[in-house]
């Protein structure tokens, strides 16, 4: 491969060698369609053009908030060649969270998905007046006539004759149900709501709470109409475009000569700023990752001959684009030629994606993955005693081959020596012998049907975003299904290390990349390095490290040590030094298996509130959702025994009862909930009340009183994976 030093210079290239080859695959009327390389970079091309017409210029910062897409990847590569840095934030971003991201990052403009985007950007907390431009993606709908909806809109009818239109009956109902929801319309269509408001008076007060004046939700409804008019643009700071909007003008552009793009790429270089992540840190602030040119280039060049990928894979992309796993990802396809299709994680969509386009390659996080896993036992317990007895023999006859296969092969990660002995290889052997005729009847009779579920196409999978589960990392292996784990982190663009097809250690994150270093080291003196096998603080060097934090060189110096960057992840080398596992985090966020991740601290003091707790403990680390250790107040719960005449023999017992149980459920319920500002995945699913304080004599506290939570999560691991799945 040759030697890129910048994203630019790779897509340049591979749109003349890879011109009339798919880039991309996106769903058209149920099937997948191609877009070309060269079909692909005139996108990039028009839609940058377009940005500079409406005053975007190098330098700037651009938030971008949308899912895994066509528009996300042609929107980030268009504002790379324009050496404009994007802001990627999650399609779910709460109105807090755009907020502080894009007055952080000094954003200029914004792209948004569509009208969920838009109305939390409109509900943010405070102005944001540095936002000149936003490009909606997906026009939004608006209750107007034609002539007075805005390019970016859909109008749809609000009256037929001198009756509401049902849509728009439909959407005062929803919004009257559901406060979060926001009404687009026209001056026109305002004044038609609030004459029906008046005259429906009756019919209005069945969609509200009884205990609730209806003039109030009248105001309050109104409150959340969004009116369209010339008066919405004067009393904001910005503009508002289409997607296609911006990129039509743009085309006309290129159409008549305009250059300003290619002169504008031309310039980049390697230590451009590419981007601003923010992810979560020890502290309640997302930290800005700055990632540079050098920095992704790094993963993209020495990864496909580590993976063994090449211009003839065909990636299915189900992870979201913002996500610095799914964006490499995106970009290491684009590097060596090869094709995305856009999926989605959903078991309705994902499958017969995975049959249409029968991928060779697929990242995903341990969820989806976990969820197959559950999918295939759930079907062959349906399919009769019978075809539940041949699934179970099958994969008991298949750990038992595969772990002696591993053995033979020295693929089982060894902390305590080197290797295998000659005699343990012998024997592993003999029963690779004795059971292989019977693995391979059952490699007919049940694991290729599972391979069948993937495409029948896949060569491998890449795991990360969180630990692949044991149990369902050796399921894979005995079925056929490779799946290579990584690891790596949003400040390193993300890859460190990683299994592949030739090294696919179970139980490790594999090798580390060609460049990087890796080392472990004492977490109580992160100068010394430890010996192999031992347990310690996992740093790094290498050019995928991050150029540091955006405004917080307090925090980055933190996270630097004589050049070594701190992982914050607790791990150990096998004895032989070649292959890295992950133990624990000596840092306090939590990463679920679906890759978000969750800051503790905040929902911990928001459980606080509650009068009946006295310390909660958030849990969660590589698990499918989160839960809490719950040490409640005794004191206060004394008077709901006495007032609900409870009996008990003693504080053990009292816990389990269903009306103390189900009284803690409904107060995490309270408190940790959207209308307190906490997203979908914060939510607390499962609940262990705790008999005993936490405290510094049974080891649970550090002497400031702080939660050791890697002793915690080692001490209650069997209740911790009851209430966390």
């Amino acid at each position: 491969m040759p030697a890129y030093k910048t994203l630019t210079e790779i897509i340049k290239d591979n749109v003349k060698k890879y011109a009339e080859k798919p880039a991309f695959k996106i769903k058209q009327d149920g099937k997948f369609v191609p877009i070309t390389y060269q079909e692909f970079y005139q996108k990039i091309k028009c839609l940058g053009t377009g940005l500079l017409d409406i005053g975007l210029k190098e330098l700037d910062h651009v938030g971008l908030i949308s899912e895994n897409r066509l528009e996300w990847i042609i929107s980030d590569m268009a504002m790379i060649h324009l050496r404009i840095v994007d802001v990627p934030c999650s399609e779910n971003s709460s109105s807090k969270d755009i907020y502080f991201k894009l007055n952080h990052s000094d954003s200029s403009a914004v792209f948004l998905e569509g009208e969920k985007q838009l109305t939390n950007f409109l509900q943010a907390p405070h102005p944001l007046p540095n936002i000149k431009n936003i490009i909606l993606i997906d026009k939004i709908n608006i209750f107007a006539d034609p002539g007075d909806a805005p390019e970016w809109t859909i109008p749809l009818p609000f009256k037929d004759g001198k009756e509401i239109n049902k849509k728009f009956k439909k959407a005062i109902n929803n919004a009257l149900r559901h406060e979060n929801v926001t009404i687009f319309l026209s001056p026109a269509a305002k004044e038609f709501l609030v004459e029906y408001l008046e005259n429906h008076q009756n019919e209005f007060l069945e969609l509200t709470s009884d205990d609730v004046p209806a003039e109030f939700n009248k105001e309050s409804l109104l409150l959340r109409c969004c009116t369209i008019s010339q008066e919405f643009y004067q009393h904001n700071s910005f503009q508002v475009y289409s997607y296609q909007n911006i990129a039509e003008r743009g085309q006309k552009l290129v159409e008549q000569g305009d250059n300003r793009f290619e002169e504008i790429a031309a310039k980049v270089r390697e230590d451009d700023l590419v981007t601003i992540i923010y992810t979560s840190g020890t502290t309640a602030a997302p930290k800005g990752v700055m990632l540079v040119h050098a920095n992704f280039v790094h993963n993209v060049r020495v990864m496909p001959p580590v993976q063994q990928i090449n211009e003839n894979d065909r990636f299915l992309s189900v992870l979201p684009s913002w996500h610095i796993f799914e964006r490499t990802a995106e970009y290491l396809s684009l590097t060596v030629g090869a094709s995305t299709a856009y999926s989605k994680p959903y078991k309705q969509v994902l499958l017969p994606d995975l049959i249409a386009e029968k991928p060779t390659i697929m990242t995903s996080v341990p969820r989806i993955w976990e969820s197959v896993y559950q999918g295939a036992i759930a079907k062959a317990k349906k399919g009769g005693a019978l075809q539940s007895k041949i699934f179970d023999l099958a994969f008991k006859v298949g750990a038992r081959y595969k772990k002696a296969e591993r053995t033979a092969q020295n693929r089982i990660p060894l902390f305590d020596r080197m290797e295998f002995s000659n005699e343990e290889i012998r024997e592993a052997k003999k029963t690779m012998l004795r059971i292989g005729w019977l693995y391979r009847l059952f490699d007919k009779l049940v694991y290729q049907k599972i391979r069948e579920v993937a495409g029948g196409e896949l060569r491998f999978a890449i795991s990360g975003g969180g630990a692949l589960p044991e149990n369902v990392d050796k399921f894979f292996d005995i079925a056929g299904i490779l799946v290579c784990e990584g690891y790596g982190l949003t400040e390193t663009a993300p890859v460190i290390s990683a299994r592949n097809p030739e090294a696919n250690i179970i139980s490790t994150v594999g090798i580390t990349m060609p460049e990087a270093e890796i080392i472990v080291a004492d977490k109580n003196n992160l100068q010394k390095e430890l010996p192999h096998s031992e347990v310690g603080v996992v740093l790094t060097k290498g050019p995928m490290v991050m150029k540091g934090y955006y405004k917080n060189e307090e925090t980055t110096a933190q996270v630097f040590q004589n050049g070594w960057f701190n992982t914050g992840d607790l791990g150990r080398k096998t004895k032989n030094g070649n292959y890295l596992q992950l133990v624990g985090r000596s840092k306090d966020t939590i990463v679920l298996r679906g890759g978000e991740n969750v800051e503790p601290q905040p929902l911990e003091e928001k459980l606080l509130e509650s009068a009946f707790i006295n310390m909660a403990v958030v849990v969660g680390q590589d698990k499918p959702r989160l839960g809490v250790l719950i040490v409640p107040n005794y004191e206060n719960l004394k008077a709901f025994w006495e007032k609900e005449k409870i009996r008990f023999e003693n504080i053990s017992e009292s816990i389990k009862h269903p009306q103390i149980v189900s009284l803690f459920q409904q107060e995490v319920r309270r408190l940790i909930s959207r209308e307190n500002g906490f997203n979908p995945y914060e939510t607390v699913m499962g609940i262990a009340l705790c008999a005993s304080a936490f405290s510094v004599e049974t080891g649970e506290l550090t002497e400031t009183l702080k939660i050791k939570r890697f002793e915690i999560h080692n001490k209650f691991a069997e209740l911790i994976n009851s209430i966390c799945g």
